[in-house]
């Protein structure tokens, strides 16, 4: 069934100190799967493969890389770009590769424009024409990219998702984060944020307002509200990592040292943020062959993976084989799937959740489905942490649409009626959507 072009995407507008005090509610409805780990073990095959398998089954997927060197496009052999977009030849794939710097620009484009030279008119009076122009100069040069903090560039990413998540396009999102410790700063940023915010309002106390002779003092007050939103958005996405119906991490490693110490080190820190690792994927193993050093080898690499199994000894474990040669393209990616999840389920994936797959499950459900019989169509939603007197239903120019906390989106059906017609049910997070036929 073809999807409305119209597809009204979820703002987060509350500021930050209503989401510290729960006033955030996460309200995703596709599945968030997070990929991580050291840099270099293979997370984006790992990823890649998953995300296949999972529109090979029948999953409306959307696959996404925050990493700058666009690695996601050289596995697929497809070039993918800063919005969602279809993977040629794959039926229920979108991929996109996230650009942190383009994201600082959109999310934050006051303190973009205020690094562009959006200087207030009294900068001549006090410093002079000459040095108002080289000050401008100096900031002109300046990017977005410029101001990334540690775990801001992660942060712009997650903010993506959190729109995509509530997007009914699609059932489940496969995010290829960056190394570890970019998630780590991430998860730790919202504090990062908020001590970073109280010294700017220190330093302005103590300057006397020169930001507001420098900017004028409607664009201060602008990137204040920004910076407040944008670390809303920040803590509502960190609700969602947090919470297990919603998202699920899968940790990628090699049997190394180095590697496996990070990655012990990793599930007990994500454990202190309540993100669940769900599942870990030892990659690389030296296939066991008829060869003095590749015996020795793979002795050294045993011991780890028995240490890796005490250590995650309730998390299920995924073994790949090292290849004769490197992976990329459809193909081949197929086949590390097929390892990783075995043949694509028979059993009919709907909307409630269960597991699916062999050596590595996963928890898997549809973000809407469609019932048609002679009498109605029922479109029923997965729709997490909303109350029913929260939703309504209206019409966007003759289409029917669903409207939360006056956030709106339009429904993926071609049927129409009106809204007033529809019947509304919401029963264990499921919303049922009767229209008569």
């Amino acid at each position: 069934m073809p999807f409305p072009a119209e597809i009204y995407h979820f703002e987060a507008t509350l500021c930050w100190r209503q989401a510290l005090e729960g006033g955030i509610t996460p309200k995703g409805m596709a599945r968030l799967l997070l990929f991580g780990g050291k840099g270099g073990v293979g997370k984006t095959t790992c990823a890649a493969a998953t995300a296949l398998w999972l529109a090979d089954a029948g999953l409306r997927t959307l696959l996404v890389s925050s990493d700058p060197a666009h690695s996601t496009s050289d596995s697929l052999n497809f070039q993918l770009g800063n919005e969602p977009t279809p993977v040629a030849g794959v039926e229920n794939l979108w991929g996109m590769e996230l650009d942190p710097e383009v994201q600082m620009d959109e999310m934050l484009p006051k303190l973009s424009e205020a690094l562009s030279g959006g200087f207030g008119g009294n900068m001549d009076m006090f410093f002079g024409q000459q040095t108002k122009q080289d000050i401008g100069d100096e900031f002109a040069d300046l990017k977005g990219g410029d101001l990334l903090l540690p775990g801001l560039d992660e942060a712009l990413a997650f903010d993506r998702l959190l729109k995509h998540l509530e997007d009914i396009r699609f059932d489940v999102i496969v995010f290829d984060t960056a190394p570890t410790g970019h998630t780590l700063r991430f998860l730790a940023l919202p504090e990062i944020l908020e001590n970073w915010s109280g010294k700017i309002a220190r330093l302005a106390r103590s300057t006397g307002g020169v930001r507001s002779l420098l900017f004028g003092r409607k664009q201060e007050v602008a990137i204040q509200e920004e910076l407040d939103k944008f670390q809303a958005r920040v803590i509502a996405t960190r609700k969602i990592l947090t919470d297990h119906r919603l998202t699920g991490f899968t940790l990628v490693t090699i049997p190394e040292k180095m590697a496996v110490d990070e990655s012990v080190r990793a599930v007990a820190t994500l454990g202190e943020f309540s993100i669940q690792v769900e599942g870990a994927i030892i990659n690389r193993i030296t296939p066991d062959l008829d060869h003095e050093f590749l015996q020795n080898r793979r002795r050294a690499e045993q011991s780890y993976i028995e240490l890796l199994r005490g250590e995650f000894d309730t998390i299920a474990i995924a073994q790949v084989e090292l290849e004769d040669s490197d992976i990329h393209g459809i193909e081949s990616l197929r086949k590390v799937g097929l390892i990783l999840h075995g043949e694509k389920p028979t059993k009919t994936i709907g909307i409630s959740e269960d597991y699916f797959g062999k050596q590595l499950p996963l928890r898997l459900r549809r973000s809407f489905i469609i019932d048609e019989s002679d009498e109605h169509t029922a479109l029923k939603i997965h729709l997490p942490n909303i109350t029913r007197e929260k939703i309504k239903i209206i019409e966007i120019e003759g289409k029917l649409a669903i409207s939360i906390d006056n956030r709106e989106q339009v429904l993926p059906i071609e049927e129409s009626c009106r809204a007033e017609f529809v019947k509304v049910d919401l029963a264990d997070e499921i919303l049922t959507l009767t229209l008569p036929f």
